[in-house]
């Protein structure tokens, strides 16, 4: 069954300077979400190709623009309950603002006044450029980015995508301030941006306010840029780099056409096929039968105007590494001459649901018409495309695959240091249903939470389990469980169950907490009596064959390995254990080589069997569904739960302060600061969640005085989690480790600044107006709705705490906020950790 994406009903005014206006009015929710897309980006540098200007510009914009000084755009976004961010990539450079509708005018102000007249300072000039150098850095620490640095440098020999978005650090460090006043003049032009507008707004009304900011910009002039493009390739092309990674990174990629070939439809059910999810058919042969690789996935991916990549990416051994290869190359090969057409459907409705989940937030819904203005100058091109990817047959998939010739081949390993060389997208609108609680006569708790809007639906358990079920002999056993879990069942194979889910476009997974095991699952409405018994099976009897459990040891295993180089992760593995010792939250999730080795198939059940019980689960569903169906499916599905008592963990301990250096061999040095937090039902924990927001805000005093004033740091902020009988506020930063005693110091000031004082007077409605629009941003999806939903009734909130949020927020006062931090902050030492490069360079 064909799902048709429905028709928008946005529409498009181009004014006489040429800038395109996209509105999408929607009153479901009381949210907008404000896009400003410019088509410029890394591939339109000119004679600054591959130096990041696009990117630098990015950053420079929120220095201040029109009659907005430098903390004004910040400050006046956060007022109006604003998230705001923006992203540079190969052909565009968007900014948007997403919150409450209120606040729209606003959100208009600020982007029209930093993105066409941005003051762009001379005197934050360096100072943003040694931020640059610093995320340069990071990334040069990073093996994801390394890898597709990899990848794209070696595909293309001279097309401008080659180059990193970022930029290259010797170009970069070449900009002046002239070359970055110029690109602004000659690409931030209306005639090159598109103004997307979706959510609760009146057009007439919004009109008016667009006409009086952007309609007297003047219109650009000048050519467009020569953007180098690829000569035909005629040969195979191979790259490779070592990195401090355990595992090796693998991708072999060809060449094929841009968006708009007719062939580019049928590559992209192809490349679902072969590697979208669990059932997919080289996951299912290559990683789960010939056991050869840890991750292993296909992705195809076009633009307009020019060529893309069809590509299989995996992870392995290295001592795998080319039996791996050689084994993606043989599947490929028989690929075209095996039977296909049961595998389309189940890629067509996989492609189907994944669209028809953007319609559930305007943050998504402005996203789709605004990539599909940019790419198609269509609103409807998501409409169209989905219906070009519903007429692909078997035959012209066949065809499509003649495009993956050994001439256009590219081959690419990223593998661990010291490896040899190897040899060779209108939703519906209608009254929300008040939700409904009930419980089973074996203790589950179960929330239904009906919301008709989009024909999608989300399962959620919650288990009561998690770190504090953990001892140091068991560490990683939640993660283990929780990727073991949802494979297979003793009902169904690993194949079935995920070939049953990803045929209707399906998806189950779990994950751990500090608190809780997650099992969720999200579908289409029409599949609900399908789901539900599955996700029961999953919930019941899964089957932790110890098959499948030593492949996902093996890939926690390399997640371990990998966190281990990771600075802002070593951090955070040492705070937790310095502070909350080697029990409950002190254990690391990724458990340790130690204890992952321990692990096997009667650990996982024997904890399934101890947690998995009626009394210790919460359920909540929410979307599009019928109660009293979901009801009756409900209730069989979670039948076989057994009853009996509820588990509950020990008290935490909490340690003394201390400190620790921990040497690491990298650029960057990371500083994680840590005190004792809230439980989940402290009375403070709403408060300390709009400390957390003011620590972390653009506009609150860690980023503007450590990173702007100082440029003392690349990433600031503060994280917390709430645990059954305490938790964990904690502050961070990634510094240059030249500046690791002053960023320190300053870190230090603000945080006992903090502890005294509080939120300021003059900054707290910003900050309540941020968490306000936070909190209704969450409330969109089913998925989150239904995660809350759960989570609340686990620790005994009614069902629908979550929509009581607003209030609390909205009542909280300057003296709450300030009496949770003086409590938390000045009561006691954190307990600190540095990570920081060995001082000796042969260390």
């Amino acid at each position: 069954m064909f799902m048709e994406f429905p028709v928008t009903s946005a529409t498009v005014r181009i004014l006489p300077n040429g800038l395109t206006i996209i509105l999408d009015p929607d009153d479901s929710a009381p949210v907008v979400s404000s896009q400003l897309w410019v088509e410029t980006g890394s591939i339109h540098e000119a004679r600054l190709l591959g130096s990041g200007v696009s990117h630098f510009l990015e950053h420079m914009v929120f220095k201040g623009g029109g009659d907005f000084g430098p903390s004004d755009l910040a400050e006046t976004v956060q007022a109006a309950g604003g998230h705001w961010n923006a992203y540079t990539s190969f052909d565009r450079t968007v900014y948007y603002i997403d919150g409450p509708a209120s606040g729209l005018n606003s959100f208009l102000d600020v982007l029209a006044a930093m993105v066409f007249h941005p003051h762009l300072p001379e005197s934050e000039f360096e100072k943003e450029k040694d931020v640059i150098r610093r995320e340069i850095d990071m990334g040069l620490d990073d093996p994801d980015d390394t890898n597709h640095r990899l990848l794209f440098n070696t595909a293309f020999s001279r097309d401008a995508r080659r180059q990193p978005v970022i930029g290259h650090r010797h170009l970069f460090d070449k900009i002046t301030y002239d070359d970055l006043r110029t690109y602004h003049a000659t690409r931030y032009t209306p005639e090159r941006a598109c103004l997307c507008l979706a959510g609760d707004f009146d057009p007439a009304v919004i009109l008016g306010k667009i006409d009086a900011l952007f309609a007297s910009i003047p219109r650009g002039s000048g050519e467009e840029p020569l953007i180098p493009v690829d000569p035909a390739q005629l040969g195979p092309r191979r790259g490779r780099d070592t990195f401090a990674v355990p595992t090796s990174r693998i991708t072999l990629s060809w060449k094929i056409p841009s968006l708009g070939h007719p062939d580019i439809p049928a590559l992209d059910i192809a490349a679902a096929i072969l590697g979208r999810g669990r059932s997919a058919r080289l996951y299912r042969s290559i990683r789960e039968e010939k056991e050869l690789a840890l991750e292993i996935s296909a992705w195809s991916w076009s633009q307009s105007a020019c060529e893309g990549l069809f590509a299989v990416s995996a992870e392995t051994s290295p001592e795998k590494r080319e039996a791996l290869i050689a084994a993606i190359r043989e599947e490929l090969a028989a690929f075209p001459n095996s039977a296909l057409e049961d595998d389309i459907a189940k890629a067509k409705r996989q492609i189907a649901a994944s669209q028809f989940r953007t319609l559930t937030t305007i943050s998504g819904r402005a996203s789709d018409l605004a990539s599909n203005w940019h790419e198609a100058r269509d609103l409807d091109f998501t409409r169209s495309y989905l219906a070009q990817l519903d007429a692909v047959t078997a035959a012209d998939i066949r065809r499509a695959f003649t495009h993956l010739t050994d001439s256009v081949e590219t081959l690419t390993i990223l593998d661990p240091e010291g490896t040899p060389a190897p040899a060779s997208i209108a939703a519906r609108k209608r009254r929300r249903p008040e939700p409904e609680t009930f419980t089973l006569a074996n203790g589950t708790t179960i929330a239904l939470l009906p919301d008709p809007k989009v024909p999608v639906i989300a399962l959620q358990a919650a288990v009561r389990a998690g770190a504090a079920s953990e001892t140091p002999g068991t560490a990683g056993l939640n993660r283990l469980l929780a990727s073991a879990l949802p494979k297979a069942t003793r009902h169904r194979s690993a194949a079935e169950l995920a070939n049953t889910l990803e045929s209707l476009g399906a998806a189950i997974g779990a994950s751990s907490g500090n608190n809780s095991l997650l099992i969720q699952l999200s579908g289409l409405s029409p599949d609900l009596a399908t789901l539900i018994p599955l996700f029961g099976e999953v919930l019941c009897e899964p089957a932790l064959d110890s098959a499948s459990i030593e492949r996902e040891k093996s890939s926690q295993l390399a997640s371990l390995q990998e966190s281990l180089e990771d600075p802002l992760s070593v951090g955070f593995r040492n705070l937790r254990s310095r502070l909350f010792g080697k029990s409950g939250f002190g254990i690391p999730s990724l458990g340790d080589e130690s204890s992952l080795t321990s692990l096997n198939r009667l650990s996982l059940a024997a904890h399934h069997s101890l947690h998995f019980r009626g009394p210790n689960v919460c359920l909540a569903l929410a979307g599009d569904f019928d109660p009293a169906e979901a009801k009756e499916l409900l209730t069989a599905a979670l039948d076989p739960l057994p009853g009996g008592d509820a588990w509950h963990p020990s008290r935490s301990e909490v340690l003394d302060p201390s400190e620790l250096v921990v040497p690491l061999d990298k650029k960057q040095a990371v500083l994680a600061l840590g005190y004792p937090g809230c439980a989940a039902l402290d009375e403070h924990r709403h408060a300390l969640r709009m400390l957390q927001e003011w620590s972390s805000d653009m506009a609150g005093p860690f980023f503007t005085r450590i990173r702007e004033e100082l440029g003392l740091a690349y990433q600031v902020g503060a994280t917390q989690f709430h645990g059954h009988d305490t938790g964990l506020f904690a502050f961070y930063m990634a510094t240059n480790p030249d500046q690791i005693e002053l960023a320190e110091e300053e870190l230090r000031s603000q945080i006992a600044q903090l502890g005294s004082e509080g939120i300021p007077d003059e900054a707290f409605e910003r900050v309540r107006s941020t968490v306000l629009s936070a909190t209704a941003i969450e409330q969109q999806a089913p998925g989150s709705i239904a995660r809350h939903a759960a989570i609340d009734l686990l620790f005994g909130l009614p069902a629908d705490h979550f929509r009581q949020l607003t209030g609390i927020y909205e009542t909280i006062t300057p003296d709450e906020v300030r009496t949770a931090a003086h409590q938390l902050l000045a009561h006691r030492l954190p307990v600190l950790i540095r990570v920081l490069p060995p001082s000796d360079p042969t260390a």
